[in-house]
């Protein structure tokens, strides 16, 4: 499959302030996305006080669709975080309805971290269709628990039972599980056509929100428009962040800052 002039069809939130979602989507892959807002933020949920305003996401989504396949586009299209349940349906139907113009799907089914769930129970319950449908899914350890009904007496400790029984929900769909933590690293770990592939990171000294998006975003890049191997590709991504992280963290920004690292 040549990529090289695929667009990116983008569905994640747009946050004014902080820089998560949409933003670090836009900013690695520039004028290869076609934008599709979930929701509108003030700013991202780490701060106090933000607020979220809904969009028109259906009609948004099915006439941008409708007019890419006018163009005749060819679309990765990448799903992030949603602004709620009813999202997904519309999701599904519409990538039904152009599947001919989607050549792949990746899914980062935002929905929790550190043991927490962070969005309504709706959600949860209705993300598993569009993780059935897609061909690469990127859930954190969390996520994945969530995902596979342990909602209740998450235990760090009890990782790979997690991922396990995500893999044995959804065996018809890759699993990338991001952020295992490993004493002083990361683990991102693929597991696709009966192989498990791992790539390992130092831990950096600050967590950052958005560093799933930009992960997602540096992944698709590496591996789509700089046509690195999927395995390669997710080492490639994982480094972009851990710079990234260590460039904000160390020059005192309180947001992840991609402008000054060295994109891919």
């Amino acid at each position: 499959m040549n990529t090289q002039f695929m667009k990116v069809l983008a569905i994640n939130s747009l946050p004014a302030n902080g820089n998560a979602g949409m933003k670090m989507v836009m900013h690695v892959l520039g004028t290869r996305v076609i934008p599709v807002p979930s929701l509108l933020l003030t700013g991202i949920g780490s701060l106090s006080g933000f607020e979220k305003f809904p969009i028109p996401f259906k009609q948004m989504l099915s006439g941008t669709l409708a007019l890419a396949k006018r163009r005749e586009e060819a679309l990765i299209v990448y799903i992030g975080y949603l602004g709620n349940a009813d999202q997904i349906s519309i999701i599904n139907e519409s990538l039904q309805q152009y599947k001919d113009i989607v050549k792949y799907i990746i899914v980062d089914p935002v929905c929790g971290d550190h043991g927490k769930a962070y969005v309504p129970r709706e959600i949860i319950a209705n993300w598993g269709t569009l993780i059935e449908s897609a061909d690469l899914c990127l859930p954190n350890v969390t996520e994945a628990a969530l995902l596979s009904g342990y909602t209740e007496n998450y235990q760090k400790k009890h990782a790979e039972n997690y991922l396990k029984a995500f893999r044995k929900r959804f065996p018809n769909t890759a699993l990338l599980a991001t952020s295992i933590e490993q004493e002083s690293y990361l683990i991102n770990r693929l597991y696709k056509d009966n192989t498990i592939v791992e790539t390992k990171h130092k831990k950096q000294a600050k967590n950052y929100g958005g560093s799933g998006d930009a992960f997602a975003s540096y992944l698709i890049n590496a591996h789509f428009y700089k046509t690195l191997p999927l395995e390669k590709a997710i080492y490639t991504a994982g480094e972009a962040v851990r710079k990234a992280i260590s460039y904000s963290f160390e020059n005192g920004q309180k947001d992840l800052m991609l402008s000054f690292t060295t994109d891919l």
